[in-house]
């Protein structure tokens, strides 16, 4: 597997970013369900036996309040019938959830933005686990260490100067880290999470790139991309396999 996915980078270097938008966060929810699907056998098996599907922006009821999750997986309604020849995970609409996956994005104004993210993040293994103690909630955050970037909703003109990136980087990377983790069902927090950095100005779209040392999370760390699939991975097999 690579460090990161590299249908989302291709996607940032040809549509660029829109905070508007919510483009940029399907096209990760797309890149993770690939990798869900490539690197976890029980996960894939379920899959291929018709017995899990996929949607996008798919709103979870619980405890009579809706929450709108980017990425969620589950079991289809009874009457689902997998196409002829599937070869992938299809996406359909799931009747139960058994992983719901959060992406959010600090493109631009770290230390306004992660306060908001972290609250988001809180607020969505909350619910999560409101709907099913045994759900897998997952967050993923993009962080940008560009040192400038220009956002569309101030002008092509406006230009945004970071000027210390490292330094905003890893304020972001510490707040995700403090997002609460739980290591059992009957305990509270995410329980898988990621980040991944990008150097984007948002101007110069082909050179947008992953930074993929430090400050960005390295192999080994908790909250690189790889570990995160594998955590959703090693507990949908514990949680959902037989």
């Amino acid at each position: 597997m690579s460090p990161n996915p590299p249908t989302f980078l291709a996607h940032l270097q040809t549509l660029g970013y829109h905070p508007r938008s919510d483009k940029h966060s399907n096209s990760l929810a797309e890149a993770i369900i690939h990798d869900l699907f490539m690197h976890c056998p029980a996960i894939r098996q379920k899959a291929l036996s018709g017995q899990l599907v996929y949607d996008i922006n798919f709103t979870i009821r619980a405890a009579g309040a809706d929450w709108n999750v980017d990425l969620v997986i589950g079991t289809p309604h009874l009457d689902f019938q997998l196409p002829e020849g599937a070869t992938d995970i299809v996406r359909a609409t799931p009747s139960t959830i058994q992983i719901a996956i959060e992406i959010k994005s600090v493109m631009t104004e770290h230390h306004k933005a992660i306060r908001n993210r972290k609250r988001d993040l809180e607020a969505h293994h909350d619910h999560v686990h409101r709907y099913n103690q045994h759900a897998i909630a997952g967050g993923v955050l993009v962080v940008n260490a560009a040192s400038t970037f220009c956002s569309p909703l101030r002008g092509i003109d406006i230009v945004t100067v970071h000027r210390d990136p490292a330094a905003l980087v890893r304020l972001c990377i510490d707040q995700m880290r403090a997002v609460a983790e739980r290591h059992t069902v009957n305990a509270t927090g995410l329980d898988a999470k990621a980040v991944i950095v990008v150097e984007m100005d948002n101007q110069h779209l082909s050179s947008t790139c992953y930074l993929t040392k430090s400050p960005a999370p390295t192999v080994g760390d908790p909250l690189h991309y790889d570990a995160f699939i594998q955590t959703i991975c090693n507990l949908y097999s514990e949680r959902f396999s037989n």
